[in-house]
């Protein structure tokens, strides 16, 4: 069955707004078999739609239980009530094997509606009242509550709805269970480069303005885990773009609308920055991504302390997708900082303290201790109720309200608890949020950095199970992301400004939300595409036609153009693949010009020492652009050179661009000579494509 999970006031909006604070998500981690059961609700044939009071107080008071039997129409059944008279369950896992059938616990039951009709459309709507007392409830405790179908012509039980009774008398002194909640905000990357959506559809399925609602009505004790890559679309999608048809779009609005509403809406809230693009960790760990696990975290943080205009969101506690960790992905994240990992308990061992507490122990690393928080499965597994299915309401309530309670009838000191949804794409449903998250007297909202270890709260060993490894991203993508990863970073290290134009949209490349799908090959085409043509407009102005050099040495001139709006600084080398006709004089016959500098728009030209061995022949030179540390940038250009025996030295101009330049000067000066009051010719600015701007 179902349960729910509460938090306690409601700030600003008001409880209707309150009721996107927890959303149904399928469960990702098997521990809980509380979520299986509710997805099945919808072939119930037994419903609840009403439970009042939900927790009663008074052994006199009148219980009222309202549902519906759905089954063949025109067909005969009955209705009970079985309960278990004077019995109440003794821990929550008496409770977990209740609920999927797995033990008995109801020893009397009473006939609540006399073998009756069901109508035309196969349904009979029923209700049924009780007290305490008449079932033999008396002491406080958490009771099972069975409401059963039975065929009228065969007796047979045809459904069956297993829901729970609290009772907790006035004066009854239940410990307060200290409860932190978990929300993740992230979303599928829309972006490739950073100036091209492939989609623009963020606001369409009205995930990202749930999610809004939900900020806005949560109370200040609800840590949010927020992904700045949703952040940075949202805000660049309001500004004009490219699809990849090349088609500019105006903006859409809405984006930075959400942006600011969001910003205000957790001003409050403790807020976790997320790796960048809640990038696949595992995957990145495992495929050799080496940089990638620190850029992530740092990117991580610093887009979404800027997008909220806070300084405290840190990367210091992640929650990785799926709630497990392996330890080779543990260490990476402590040798950067990582001090918490927020898992599911399925990722603990059964045996270790913390699993068996439900809060917190202490895992070590290379990097150090770090703490290890786990979530309570059935809590956590109740957010992945599907609300929309008949009488998923009150059996998630009256769920949620035993095991609470229970948690703090049964032990000296109730222990913390930890609910967080298992999907990280997590989509809130406004109306079963609504009656799922009523407060109770018994619970008590803290922040999760609150959730500290216990004394000897040792994590011996971590669960990293096979399903999902094999759920991270391919190793043949990963690959062709790190190749992207190595182009990207020539490109980068060649202009001045220093910008890393190109991490967060190698980040979006790592996103745990392509795991499953076929979308992820056509956003790193398009990057890759983007990458190269950046790095195309600074090249080497090249000429296939043979220049001569007279004389027994010489010098050529190489030019470079740079039709970029920021300067450009990169190494240039030339070598000669005929030394023996024409050689580059340089130590090895390769010379290198370093550092060499060329203005946004401009062109520069630099001298090649060269030698002329013989007295005459044809030589080919090879020139490779390179960045300052000697990587190389794009590909060589050939260029053909003619040597002859003539005395002297040439200077000849290899470089098409070049020749016209120093054409149009001579013109100038002719034409300046013919004019009685020469002046100087107004400049004329060389022809530059414009670029698109470029993100950080």
């Amino acid at each position: 069955m179902a349960g729910a999970y509460s938090i306690q006031g409601v700030r600003r909006l008001g409880p209707v707004l309150f009721a996107f604070l927890l959303a149904g998500a399928s469960l990702a981690i098997p521990a809980a078999p509380t979520a299986a059961a509710a997805s099945a609700r919808a072939a119930d044939p037994v419903t609840l739609s009403d439970f009042s009071p939900e927790s009663p107080d008074k052994p006199d008071q009148l219980v009222t239980i309202a549902g519906a039997v759905t089954g063949v129409p025109q067909s005969f059944v009955s209705v009970h009530v079985k309960f278990a008279a004077g019995r109440p369950f003794t821990s929550r896992a008496e409770m977990a094997a209740y609920v999927t059938g797995q033990s008995v616990f109801t020893n009397s039951w009473r006939t609540k509606v006399q073998s009756t009709q069901l109508d035309g459309s196969g349904k009979l709507p029923f209700t049924v009242t009780f007290t305490p007392a008449e079932l033999g409830i008396g002491q406080p405790g958490v009771y099972p509550l069975e409401v059963e179908a039975v065929d009228g012509a065969t007796g047979q039980v045809v459904g069956v709805e297993r829901t729970f009774l609290t009772y907790v008398p006035k004066g009854t002194s239940v410990k307060p269970t200290r409860l932190a909640l978990a929300l993740p905000l992230t979303a599928q990357p829309k972006r490739a480069d950073d100036q091209t959506f492939l989609s623009d559809d963020l606001f369409g399925d009205g995930r990202l303005n749930n999610l809004l609602a939900l900020a806005t009505a949560t109370e200040d004790t609800a840590t949010w885990f927020v992904d700045g890559s949703v952040l940075d679309d949202a805000q660049r999608v309001s500004r004009p773009y490219f699809e990849p048809d090349g088609d500019d779009k105006p903006g859409i609005g809405q984006g930075a609308e959400w942006v600011t509403s969001l910003r205000s809406a957790l001003a409050d809230n403790p807020v976790v920055a997320m790796p960048y693009a809640d990038s696949d960790l595992g995957s990145v760990v495992h495929n050799g991504l080496d940089t990638t696990t620190r850029t992530a975290l740092l990117v991580g943080s610093l887009a979404t302390n800027q997008m909220l205009k806070l300084t405290s969101a840190t990367t210091s506690t992640v929650w990785p997708v799926g709630g497990v960790i392996d330890r080779d992905t543990l260490d990476a994240l402590a040798v950067n900082g990582v001090d918490t990992v927020l898992l599911a308990q399925a990722a603990v061992p059964p045996g270790a303290t913390v699993a068996r507490a439900g809060s917190a122990g202490v895992v070590d690393t290379v990097g150090g201790p770090v703490i290890v928080q786990t979530a309570d499965p059935v809590l956590s597994g109740l957010l992945g109720t599907d609300g929309k299915a008949a009488g998923a309401t009150v059996a998630a309530r009256q769920r949620y309200i035993a095991e609470t309670a229970m948690n703090g009838l049964t032990a000296a000191k109730a222990a913390p608890l930890i609910a967080m949804p298992s999907n990280h794409l997590w989509n809130p449903d406004p109306t079963f949020m609504n009656a799922l998250l009523k407060p109770l007297p018994w619970v008590r909202d803290v922040p999760l950095a609150s959730i500290r270890p216990g004394k000897r709260a040792a994590v011996d060993d971590l669960v990293y199970p096979g399903q999902a490894r094999q759920a991270e991203l391919p190793k043949s993508y990963m690959n062709g992301v790190r190749r992207i990863a190595r182009t990207a970073e020539v490109a980068m290290a060649v202009p001045t400004s220093g910008q890393r134009t190109y991490d967060r949209a190698v980040l979006r490349l790592t996103s745990a939300s392509w795991r499953g799908g076929k979308k992820a090959p056509a956003f790193a085409k398009q990057l890759n595409t983007a990458i190269v043509k950046q790095m195309n407009r600074v090249f080497i102005v090249g000429a296939n036609d043979p220049f001569a050099v007279a004389g027994n040495n010489g010098r050529i001139l190489v030019t470079v153009r740079n039709t970029l709006r920021e300067n450009v600084k990169f190494n240039l080398e030339v070598t000669s693949r005929d030394p023996d006709q024409l050689q580059v004089e340089a130590a090895g016959g390769v010379f290198i010009q370093k550092l060499a500098e060329v203005q946004a728009g401009k062109a520069g030209s630099f001298e090649i020492p060269v030698v002329v061995p013989a007295d005459h022949g044809r030589a080919t030179f090879d020139v490779q652009l390179l960045t300052p540390d000697g990587r190389k940038y794009g590909k060589p250009t050939k260029i053909i050179i003619s040597a002859t025996g003539y005395t002297g030295i040439a200077l000849v101009i290899v470089g098409v661009a070049v020749t016209i330049m120093l054409a149009a000067v001579v013109m100038r000066l002719l034409r300046r000579r013919q004019r009685k009051d020469p002046v100087f010719p107004a400049p004329v600015p060389m022809p530059i494509e414009q670029e698109e701007p470029q993100g950080a």
